[in-house]
């Protein structure tokens, strides 16, 4: 996974974060004064983040399953915590056009943030020593592509020798089908 910010670095911000709220996402949006918008974006796009005029907004599709909403929230606060500088120069330009097309590292950043943010090293490895790495995935009510990220925090910080049984595509997000999925995951 091509990062320009170290691991680590992305591991302590996230860390940070968390102590603003402890109720997730939603709650550290509240607690940093950044807009959560939920708008119908007829499925084009799941999530953007951008500042305007020094507000700082999250918008979220809001044809998306509530599950998955936490994931784009914190991804977006990954955005937020990592790229607020970009986001700010460039207003309403998505992150991505600014990254080259093969490695996208903005958004691995992004996506190791929320694994950092919404996944415990402890309640990850816990569930692991009984449950597969998919198994986990559902317990925790997250993508496997997300505890995919989350493996490679851990075996760069932790020094965890195990390795996940695929690698995700730091772009998961953009073609998760799942996540408008609300039979799967009983929405209303």
């Amino acid at each position: 996974m091509k990062t320009i910010i170290p691991i680590e670095e992305i591991r302590e911000k996230a860390k940070n974060l968390r102590t603003y709220a402890s109720g997730g996402p939603e709650d550290i949006c509240r607690a940093l004064d950044i807009s959560l918008h939920y708008m119908d974006l007829h499925k084009k796009i799941k999530a953007y983040y951008f500042c305007q005029s020094r507000i700082h907004n999250i918008v979220v599709d809001s044809n998306t399953v509530d599950v998955f909403r936490q994931v784009l929230i914190a991804h977006e606060l990954g955005h937020y915590s990592l790229h607020r500088k970009t986001a700010m120069m460039r207003g309403f330009e998505e992150l991505e056009v600014l990254e080259k097309r093969d490695s996208r590292p903005m958004e691995t950043e992004a996506n190791l943030f929320a694994a950092e943010l919404l996944i415990s090293d402890e309640g990850v490895l816990s569930l692991l020593r009984e449950h597969t790495f998919f198994e986990t995935a559902a317990i925790l009510n997250v993508p496997a592509a997300l505890l995919d990220f989350k493996f490679a925090v851990l075996q760069k910080c932790c020094r965890i020798g195990a390795a996940s049984p695929f690698t995700a595509s730091p772009v998961f997000l953009k073609v998760l089908p799942e996540a408008y999925d609300r039979s799967k995951y009983g929405d209303d």
